[in-house]
C-alpha cells in the first residue's frame, strides 16, 4: 500500500510545483490531497490520514508549531516535513526540534525535497516494517529484474542504498572490484539543451549509446549501466587505478566511430567502498561541467579546483580600465585589456559554465553603463543588452563565449567611434585624465591646450563646452578635492598638503581652501575630529 502525502502551501503554485517536482511513486507514495490554509489541512489529515505531510512552516491560521501539536494531540503519526523561507531557518530548526522530519529552503530543488522524502520513508517504513516489507516485495515483483538493478543502481550512485540492505548486497555480487569508479557519458549536442534534437532522433540517439555501453561495460562484466535523463552513467568496477581511465577512452572513441557522434565523458575518482560511489558520482558531474572550458569530445578526469581564483577587486579593476581605455579613444589597449579580463573570468569560475556566463555578462553590463555615466552616447539603436545573458548562455564553450563577448564589446566600440557626437569624447577623457595625473605640477591654460594640440582661444571653449567649467575652476576643483582627502587621511602640515597639490604659497593655498569649503585648512580639519 502506498504511502499516502498530503501537500499544503497558501500558494497554489507551489503546491502544483511540489506535485510535479519529483516522482512520488518512485518512493512508493501517492498524493492524497492539498491544502491551502492551516485549517484546511487540519481537515485534510483528518479525511485522508496521510503518513506525511509537506508544509509551508507559516500557514495562514496555523504556525508549524502549531500544527505539530495539534497532531500529537489527535494521536496522529504522520511524519512532517516543512518548507521555509531563509527568513524562518531558526523557526523551522525549531519545529524539527518538536518533531518535524526535516525543512527545506524555499526555492524548493529537486534533490534537497528527494532526501527528505526519501529520509521520511525510512522513518514510516521503520515504524511498520511488515507492511511496508510486503509492498515493497509486491512493487518489486511487479518490475523486472533490469528495472529493479537501474533503481538500485541509482539508488547506490546517489547514496542512497544502505550497505544493510538486500539490494547492496545483489549489486556487490555483480559487481567484483575491488575498485568502482563512476563516469557520466553526454553527446555534446545535448549538453545543455533538451530540444537541439527532434525528439524521436534524440530517442534513437539515447538508445544507441546505451548499446554501445552495454556491449563495452555490462556485457563483458566491467560494470553496470543506466541512463539519467540525455545522459548515461557507467558503474565501472576494475582492479588498477587506470583502467577506469582506459575504459573510458575506449568508449569514446566507438562512440565516435561507430555512431558519428561526439561525446564528452565525466570521470569521478575511484572508490574502494561501493557505499561510497556517490562521491564518485558527484566528482564525475563536476568533470564534465569543465568540457565547458577544455573543450567537447574529451575524457574528463576528476580533479580539485583549486581555490583563490581571481579575486572580485582585481575583476572590477580590469573592467574600470577598459572602460576608461574605450572612453580615451585607446580602442587597441581596451581590446588587449579585455583579453586579460577574459583570462579573470575563466580563472574566477573554473568548474562552473554558469558562474562563467554570469561574470561575464555582469562585466559587459557594468562597461556599458559606466560609459553611459561618463557620457558616451549609448542608445537602444547602438547596443542591445536585452536577452544578452541568455544569448551569452547559448555557447556551448567559454571558448564560443569569449568570442561572443568579443564581438560584442568589438561592436561597440565601432559605433562609439562611429558616432559624431562621441569623437571628441575620448580626447576630453585624455585631457582629464592628464590633468588628474598632473595636478600637483604646474598646469597652465596653454600647457594642457598644447597636449590636446589646440590654441589656448579654442582649447577654453572646448574643455568649457565639455565640463560646464572653465579650465581654471576645474583644475582648482581637483586640488581642493584632494587636499581636503590629505587634510582627512594623513598628519601632513598644511604647507606640506599645498605643495603636493600644486601651490608653492602656503597662504594661497589656504585662502584657496577657505574660499572651497568655507574653513581654513587646520579649522576644516579640526571639525571632522568632533
Amino acid at each position: 500500500m502506498a504511502i499516502r502525502v498530503v501537500l499544503a502551501d497558501d500558494e497554489p503554485l507551489i503546491v502544483k510545483g511540489l506535485r510535479k517536482l519529483i516522482p512520488w511513486e518512485t518512493f512508493g507514495m501517492e498524493i492524497a490531497g492539498h491544502a491551502f490554509d492551516g485549517r484546511e489541512l487540519l481537515r485534510r489529515i483528518e479525511e485522508e490520514n496521510p503518513e506525511l505531510v509537506v508544509s509551508d512552516i507559516c500557514m495562514p491560521h496555523l504556525s508549524g508549531i502549531d500544527m505539530i501539536k495539534e497532531l500529537k494531540n489527535r494521536g496522529s503519526s504522520a511524519k512532517i516535513i516543512f518548507i521555509s523561507a531563509y527568513q524562518e531557518f531558526a523557526y523551522a530548526r525549531d519545529a524539527v526540534a518538536f518533531g518535524a522530519v526535516d525543512y527545506i529552503v524555499k526555492p524548493v530543488v529537486r534533490e534537497q525535497l528527494e532526501k527528505a522524502v526519501a529520509k521520511a520513508a525510512d522513518l514510516i517504513l521503520a515504524e511498520n516494517e511488515e507492511v511496508r516489507l510486503k509492498d515493497k516485495l509486491r512493487l518489486l515483483e511487479s518490475k523486472t529484474e533490469s528495472e529493479r538493478m537501474r533503481e538500485w543502481l541509482e539508488q547506490l550512485a546517489d547514496g542512497l542504498l544502505s550497505p544493510e540492505t538486500e539490494a547492496f548486497r545483489a549489486l556487490l555480487a555483480k559487481m567484483e572490484g575491488p575498485l568502482y569508479t563512476i563516469a557520466v557519458v553526454e553527446p555534446d549536442e545535448a549538453a545543455g539543451t533538451s530540444d537541439r534534437w527532434p525528439a524521436q532522433e534524440r530517442k534513437l540517439i539515447e538508445f544507441a549509446v546505451e548499446n554501445v555501453l552495454n556491449e563495452l561495460v555490462r556485457d563483458a562484466g566491467r560494470g553496470q549501466v543506466f541512463r539519467r535523463g540525455s545522459r548515461h552513467v557507467v558503474v565501472a568496477t576494475h582492479r588498477r587505478q587506470d583502467e577506469a581511465i582506459a575504459l573510458m577512452d575506449d568508449i569514446r572513441e566507438k562512440i565516435n566511430l561507430y555512431l558519428k557522434l561526439s561525446v564528452s565523458i565525466g570521470v569521478g575518482l575511484p572508490v574502494g567502498d561501493a557505499g561510497r560511489l556517490a562521491d564518485s558520482r558527484n566528482q564525475a558531474e563536476q568533470a564534465l561541467k569543465t568540457s565547458y572550458f577544455e573543450g567537447k569530445n574529451k575524457v574528463l578526469v576528476y580533479r580539485e579546483i583549486a581555490s583563490g581564483g581571481a579575486a572580485e577587486s582585481e575583476l572590477f579593476a580590469v573592467q574600470q580600465d577598459i572602460v576608461r581605455r574605450i572612453g580615451a579613444g585607446d580602442w587597441a589597449q581596451a581590446k588587449q585589456t579585455l583579453e586579460r579580463l577574459l583570462e579573470l573570468i575563466r580563472a574566477a569560475a573554473e568548474g562552473n559554465p554558469e558562474l562563467a556566463v554570469s561574470t561575464a555578462f555582469s562585466s559587459v553590463l557594468f562597461i556599458v553603463q559606466e560609459l553611459k555615466k561618463h557620457g558616451v552616447s549609448l542608445d537602444g539603436e547602438s547596443f542591445d543588452m536585452q536577452g544578452l545573458q541568455s544569448r551569452l548562455g547559448g555557447y556551448p564553450t567559454f571558448g564560443a563565449l569569449s568570442q561572443g563577448v568579443r564581438e560584442r564589446i568589438e561592436t561597440l566600440i565601432r559605433r562609439i567611434e562611429a558616432r559624431p557626437g562621441n569623437r571628441e569624447k575620448p580626447l576630453m577623457a585624455r585631457i582629464k585624465a592628464y590633468i588628474e595625473e598632473h595636478y600637483a605640477e604646474e598646469l597652465t591654460l596653454e600647457s594642457v591646450a598644447a597636449i590636446a594640440f589646440m590654441n589656448p582661444y579654442y582649447f577654453s571653449s572646448f574643455f568649457k563646452k565639455h565640463t560646464n567649467r572653465n579650465f581654471k575652476a576645474y583644475v582648482t576643483e581637483i586640488r581642493m578635492n584632494r587636499a581636503a582627502w590629505l587634510l582627512a587621511q594623513t598628519d601632513l602640515m598644511v604647507y606640506e598638503i599645498a605643495e603636493r597639490v600644486g601651490y608653492q604659497n602656503a597662504r594661497h593655498f589656504s585662502d584657496t581652501f577657505k574660499k572651497t569649503y568655507g574653513k581654513l585648512p587646520n579649522e576644516y580639519k579640526q571639525s571632522l575630529k568632533k
